[in-house]
C-alpha cells in the first residue's frame, strides 16, 4: 500500500513524499523477515494522511531542534488547551497522530492550530508504529513522544544538550500520576531463579539506565532510533513491543537513560501493562534473550530451537518456521550485535 496524503492545498503533502525517511526505519525492521512468517500477509507500509501544518522548508536538513509528537488517547476534553500549552513550549514543530478511527474534532483543531500537523492513519496499527511513522515524519534531530491524556512540565533549557552529550536513544522522564505522586517506571532486567524479569522502581536520580519508554514517552533521538529499527510492528503487545525495542538498543550497544528533570503527568488513570506471554513473547525471546555472541556477531544457536520448542506452545512445524524466520532476521543483523543478554545484565548490575 502506499502512503496516502490530505488532499488540502496547504497541506505538505509533496515534501513529506520525498524528503521523509521512513523507509529507512521500515528497512530495518525486524518486521519484512519475522511478520511474514508469523502471519500469512506481507509486511506493508500502514497509509496515512497527514492534514495542515506549515510547509517544509527544503534547504535546511533540521528546520529546528525539537518536535513534540502527541499519540491521542482518550476523550476530546482539554485537546485545544492541550495544543495551546505545548506551542507555549516553542518546540520546533506539534505533530498529532490519530489512529485509524479519527477523532470528530480533528479537521477543526487543524483549523484553529494551523502550526500543527496531524497525521491520520488508514489502517489499524500498534502504538509503537505510530511512533516508528511520528520519528519519520518529524523534521527536528529530536523528538518528545507523549500522549493525549498527558501533560508536560516546562522542559530544562539544557534538555537538548544533555541529550546530545548522553548519546541515548531515548531519554525516558519522570512520570507522575494524577496526584503528583511519582510512578515507578523506570526498569531494570534481572535473572531470578534463573528466569528473566524485570525490577521497577520509581525514578531517583538524573541518567539512571532504564531498559525502555514507559508508555512510549520520551525524547528519542531521532537519527539512533532510526538505527536501531524502531518498535516492531509485528508484535501487538505494548508490554513486549517497548521491552524488544529497549533490550534490541542494549544488545546492539545503545542505552537509554531517564531524567528526572523531563517529567509528564496523567490527567487521568495510567495504563496497566499486559506482560502475559503471548505471541509478542515469543518474539521478544528469540531476537533478544536466545541471541548469543560468536565471534564478534549475534547469532541464534540451534540447540536454542529445542528450548523454544519446549515452552513455545506450537506444533514441531510452526515453531520450526517461527525459530527459522527469526534466525534469518539475527543474520542479517548479526554484526550490530554487541553484547549478548547475560553480559547486558552483567553490566546492568555493576553500573
Amino acid at each position: 500500500m502506499n502512503t496516502t496524503h490530505s488532499t488540502s492545498d496547504s497541506s505538505p503533502r509533496a515534501n513529506v513524499r520525498d524528503s521523509s525517511p521512513r523507509a529507512s526505519v521500515r528497512d530495518s525492521s525486524p518486521r519484512a523477515s519475522v511478520r511474514d512468517s508469523f502471519s500469512s500477509s506481507a509486511a506493508s507500509r500502514v497509509p496515512y494522511t497527514v492534514l495542515g501544518g506549515p510547509r517544509w522548508n527544503r534547504v535546511r536538513k533540521y528546520p529546528f531542534r525539537l518536535t513534540l509528537l502527541v499519540l491521542s488517547r482518550g476523550d476530546r476534553l482539554f485537546r485545544a488547551e492541550l495544543l495551546r500549552d505545548l506551542h507555549a513550549l516553542g518546540a520546533g514543530e506539534i505533530l498529532w497522530v490519530e489512529g485509524h478511527e479519527p477523532s470528530c474534532d480533528v479537521e477543526s483543531l487543524s483549523r484553529d492550530f494551523p502550526f500543527v500537523r496531524f497525521l491520520l492513519m488508514k489502517a489499524p496499527t500498534t502504538a509503537g508504529e505510530r511512533i516508528n511513522i511520528g520519528i519519520a515524519e518529524s523534521r527536528a534531530p529530536f523528538v518528545l513522544s507523549m500522549w493525549s491524556d498527558m501533560r508536560l512540565s516546562p522542559l530544562p533549557p539544557s534538555l537538548l544538550v544533555s541529550a546530545e552529550k548522553s548519546g541515548a536513544v531515548c531519554t525516558v522522564p519522570l512520570a507522575r500520576n494524577a496526584i503528583q505522586e511519582k510512578i515507578p517506571s523506570w526498569q531494570s532486567p534481572v535473572w531470578k531463579k534463573r528466569r528473566f524479569s524485570l525490577a521497577f522502581r520509581a525514578p531517583r536520580r538524573d541518567g539512571e539506565l532504564t531498559l525502555f519508554p514507559f508508555d512510549y514517552c520520551g525524547l528519542y533521538s531521532r537519527e539512533s532510533f532510526a538505527r536501531s529499527g524502531g518498535f516492531d510492528p509485528a508484535i501487538s503487545n505494548s508490554y513486549w513491543q517497548k521491552l524488544d525495542f529497549g533490550f534490541r538498543c542494549f544488545l546492539w550497544g545503545e542505552r537509554l537513560r531517564g531524567s528526572i528533570d523531563l517529567a509528564v503527568a496523567y490527567v487521568g488513570a495510567p495504563p496497566t501493562e499486559n506482560a502475559t506471554p503471548d505471541q509478542g513473547y515469543k518474539l521478544f525471546y528469540l531476537k533478544n534473550l536466545a541471541v548469543r555472541m560468536r565471534r564478534e556477531m549475534g547469532v541464534l544457536p540451534t540447540w536454542k530451537f529445542f528450548d523454544y520448542l519446549a515452552h513455545c506452545g506450537t506444533g514441531p512445524l510452526s515453531a520450526a518456521r517461527e525459530f527459522l524466520a527469526v534466525r534469518d532476521w539475527v543474520r542479517i543483523h548479526r554484526f550490530r550485535f554487541r553484547r549478548d543478554p547475560m553480559d547486558v545484565i552483567a553490566r546492568w548490575e555493576s553500573a
